[in-house]
């Protein structure tokens, strides 16, 4: 240990024996004039021979060129607290110091440093960030890099303080070139992609790989670099065009372009998942033009618009054993508009009559938004209040006008469901007005949602976008009792030798015959139908009903030959069959295979070019079979004989009604984008697809009041 003097007093002989013992450079200098009053003796290590151990400014400080620049003796009047930053020696290694003002043993002033060798522990950082946030065949940022990168700036595009564009971009011709040259091939051209890319002022800093051949521009500006909204778009569009190259390699004849769908914001979105959908959907529209272009979401966007005004999607809230408890009416046409006063009668009761809530008996409730529209007094007349249930979204404040306004509907004798409560506007007179609160258990503030269930026992709470059955049992442990969302949907095969009961077995033997393209056996059908008493009954209740409407009773499965014809019957058929599969899943299962059958067969002719409506049905009644059975949908299909074009659709993601499939989820989660961009691929209006799904319900709920 150095000290300034040459005889220490014994204070600071157990001082420095202390300071020997640290693994990190320690120096006590004077505040006055850097004379050192202290130095350990890994400090006086890193000391070169010939340097001063006297003056820190003359001796320890040539080590770290940086060292002096931060030091709190230049500027002792600007002295608050503790100084902490990093410098590097020399050598390039890095060091963290850590500076702060001591009282000596003279009772003067002093100032202390602490250094520490982080050369490893930023190296080991280094690797993590590139793991976590870089593409490790590219060396491009990912997906979450991008994802964190635009939360940054969320509150800056909201305030329209930033404009820009999120852009989806892919390689034409890459498959071909994977599966001609090898991954290892394709892999070099992704590479000859960015490099370039990142090679280019236009481009460095602004990709990102999402995953496979796709990549996202992004770019965020300051809005005052623009002076219109057309000045932004014609910079954007000019830009991008520098993309739109043909990449090669030497020695294969194959190349590669562009295709590039574009998504504006604010004027397309704010949000990270928004935007990048519409620029998914304008991609698409590039592909289909003939790849090698650029599309801009503003084309697409008026139809969307439109299917989003139109739409009512019904989406199911579920107790825990998967019973059914009500439904969710995802009406958008006011968009969170609630001074909204007009409201089209017709189209409210078309969709009442389409849900059958003439039937009063039924126990089922509807969830709707809550808007002034709720306070007309023809909506009163029309709108039984014990069936439905209004829903509030909240904000951050809830005014005193809004608590009146909510104190009325209570009077009128509605019942109430809070969306959005949080330690802001979760005021005691609001919470005492709602039956129902629900909440997102993904969403920070665990400890608030669980308080708040523990204190209001009489109180339903229900879990939103509960979409697989690890997010269900997460839900049910933190205390909720309704659950919304898609987990009954989603595989969860436990074994895939899985043997089935021998009622499921006369089912699957069922649909196995009705299912096929060929030649129905009906005397096979009947051996099967008459081997067990239960699915006789079911399968005669079922085609005597009116949702059949036959003019005569069937007693017999001839005599249902005779009236409904092969087509009719392996429909019919088809569809009991599944409900038996399914006895021991969710109904929500069975209502949305049948409703997609019926869904898809009404829309097959509409489509341009038209679809076969045989096979629509079947896709529809099978696409959530896998589920049903714990299977994979390979094991399903190799059980069951269909046509290859219904197989192949459900298999692969490039059969020919693989799009209806993907349309039918689309639907079923409100995502209109994409409900639109399939409208437009096929020909169809807003109107035919809303006039279709209303029918589908419909057919549906008739055949739910069959009596089993």
């Amino acid at each position: 240990m150095f000290f300034s003097k040459q005889k220490a007093n014994p204070d600071e002989s157990v001082l420095s024996d202390i300071l020997d013992s640290q693994d990190i450079d320690i120096v006590i200098t004077s505040s006055k004039d850097c004379k050192v009053l202290l130095m350990n003796a890994a400090a006086k290590n890193h000391l070169d021979e010939g340097m001063s151990v006297l003056n820190c400014r003359n001796g320890y400080s040539y080590l770290f060129p940086d060292l002096c620049r931060n030091c709190p003796n230049e500027y002792p009047e600007d002295r608050e607290g503790p100084v902490a930053y990093e410098v590097q020696d020399e050598e390039g290694h890095y060091f963290s110091v850590r500076y702060n003002s001591i009282k000596w043993l003279d009772g003067k002033p002093a100032t202390i440093m602490f250094l520490r060798d982080i050369n490893e522990e930023r190296t080991a950082k280094e690797k993590l960030y590139n793991l976590a946030y870089i593409d490790q065949l590219t060396g491009v940022p990912n997906r979450q890099k991008l994802k964190e990168d635009f939360e940054a700036i969320v509150k800056k595009i909201a305030n329209t303080e930033l404009v820009g564009v999120v852009t989806i971009f892919d390689l034409d011709n890459f498959k071909a070139i994977n599966d001609t040259y090898g991954h290892s091939t394709g892999d070099v051209m992704l590479k000859r992609l960015t490099d370039h890319l990142e090679g280019d002022s236009a481009f460095k800093g602004h990709l990102y790989r999402l995953g496979g051949d796709e990549f996202v521009l992004f770019y965020a500006e300051p809005s005052e670099k623009f002076t219109t909204q057309g000045e932004c778009y014609t910079y954007y569009k000019k830009l991008l065009q520098g993309a739109l190259l043909s990449y090669t390699m030497p020695n294969i004849e194959a190349s590669c372009t562009i295709s590039m769908g574009v998504a504006f914001f604010p004027w397309h979105g704010e949000t990270f998942s928004e935007l990048l959908r519409k620029a998914d959907i304008a991609l698409y529209k590039a592909k289909g033009a003939g790849r090698n272009q650029i599309a801009y979401f503003e084309d697409h966007y008026d139809t969307a618009k439109k299917f989003k005004d139109l739409y009512i999607n019904i989406q199911p809230i579920l107790l825990d054993d998967g019973r059914t408890y009500g439904y969710e009416l995802v009406d958008q046409s006011n968009d969170g508009k609630e001074d909204d006063d007009s409201l089209n009668l017709n189209e409210f009761d078309r969709t009442m009559e389409a849900l059958g809530l003439d039937d009063l008996e039924s126990d089922t409730l509807y969830f709707i938004s809550y808007s002034n529209q709720l306070l007309n007094q023809s909506v009163m007349r029309n709108l039984p209040k014990n069936k439905f249930i209004i829903q509030i979204r909240l904000t951050d404040e809830c005014t005193d006008k809004d608590l009146e306004r909510y104190k009325k509907l209570r009077t009128f004798g509605y019942s109430l469901a809070l969306a959005g409560l949080n330690k802001l506007n979760a005021i005691p007179q609001l919470v005492s007005l709602a039956y129902y609160c629900k909440f997102d258990p993904r969403e920070k503030d665990e400890v608030f949602r669980r308080n708040l269930i523990a204190q209001h026992p009489s109180k339903k709470f229900i879990a939103t976008n509960v979409d697989t059955a690890a997010q269900f049992e997460t839900a049910k442990g933190q205390g909720y009792a309704l659950y919304q969302g898609f987990f009954f949907n989603r595989p969860n095969i436990v074994k895939k030798t899985k043997q089935i009961d021998p009622l499921r077995v006369n089912y699957l033997r069922l649909l196995k015959l009705t299912s096929t393209e060929d030649y129905v056996d009906f005397q096979e059908i009947s051996a099967v139908i008459a081997s067990d008493v239960a699915l006789t009954y079911k399968l005669l209740r079922l085609l005597n009903s009116a949702a059949v409407g036959l003019r005569n009773p069937i007693s017999s499965i001839p005599m249902a030959v005779a009236y409904l014809g092969e087509v009719s019957l392996k429909k019919w058929i088809a569809m009991l069959a599944l409900r038996g599969v399914a006895s021991d899943k969710p109904l929500e299962l069975i209502r949305l295979s049948l409703i997609r059958a019926q869904f898809g067969e009404h829309l097959a002719p509409l489509c341009r070019p038209r679809r076969n409506a045989k096979h629509v049905f079947l896709l529809g009644l099978l696409s959530l079979l896998d589920i049903a059975l714990e299977k994979t949908k390979e094991e399903v299909f190799a059980e069951i004989t269909v046509a290859d074009e219904i197989r192949d659709s459900l298999l692969t993601p490039d059969g020919p009604y693989s799009d209806m499939v993907r349309f039918f989820a689309n639907y079923e989660y409100a995502n209109w984008d994409e409900v639109a961009a399939f409208a437009t691929k096929n020909g169809l209006t807003d109107r035919q697809i809303n006039n279709a799904y209303i029918a589908a319900v419909k057919w549906y709920n008739d055949l739910l009041n069959v009596k089993e």
